[in-house]
């Protein structure tokens, strides 16, 4: 591997894709401790910011993903370069999850100094549940090769949970704010195992269109 073309491309993507969402990522933490009280909740209210509003972050960090290469221009660069593109992608969704899990750890970090009933289940939750919203999003634009695709998919998801708890089961992205402190691991498993297919099939659309 070359490491000086790796540092390089990882920071053009840092510096012109990455910094801009995680500033909203931030924004949306910053309002949510804001607009929801934080102090000395009980086990289950302390779920609900964390669930309801900083999975919101997911999508914001994991949906524009593949959004540098909606230009035509900047595709045909980085496809010309010799490191993989999808080997491009996978950094930037494991520097996204690794900034989701900060953001989230930091919040639940303030939660608990503000003498709310935090625990590592809070924090554990609130990741899986917003690794998975984002997961969904970047499945739909990288497949669709649309951004806004994969917003309005995290949105539908988001949603739908609203009125949909009891059908959801397991994949309820707020069960620990609902009374329902199971489903979690699943939930993370899931969010990787969908991520894992969406490169996948993504590589197999690119090995085709190659052939064609």
């Amino acid at each position: 591997m070359d490491f000086s073309a790796f540092r390089k491309i990882l920071t053009v993507n840092l510096k012109h894709n990455f910094f801009v969402h995680m500033g909203i990522a931030v924004l949306i933490t910053g309002l949510t401790g804001i607009l929801c009280n934080i102090t000395a909740l009980d086990y289950r209210s302390a779920a609900k910011p964390i669930e309801t509003f900083l999975c919101l972050t997911g999508p914001v960090l994991l949906v524009p993903v593949c959004l540098p290469e909606q230009n035509e221009n900047i595709r045909d660069v980085i496809c010309s370069k010799r490191m993989d593109y999808l080997f491009v992608c996978a950094i930037r969704v494991i520097y996204s999850a690794f900034f989701l899990a900060v953001l989230i750890g930091g919040f639940a970090a303030v939660m608990r100094c503000c003498e709310s009933n935090v625990t590592t289940a809070h924090f554990v939750g609130g990741f899986a549940s917003a690794l998975f919203l984002g997961a969904i999003g970047f499945a739909a634009a990288a497949l669709s090769q649309n951004v806004t695709v994969g917003y309005m998919a995290a949105l539908i998801y988001y949603l739908g949970n609203m009125g949909l708890k009891d059908k959801l089961g397991k994949f309820f992205l707020f069960s620990m704010y609902a009374g329902k402190d199971d489903g979690k691991g699943l939930l993370l498993l899931a969010a990787v195992v969908l991520i894992v297919v969406v490169f996948g099939m993504m590589r197999l659309r690119r090995k085709f269109s190659v052939l064609n």
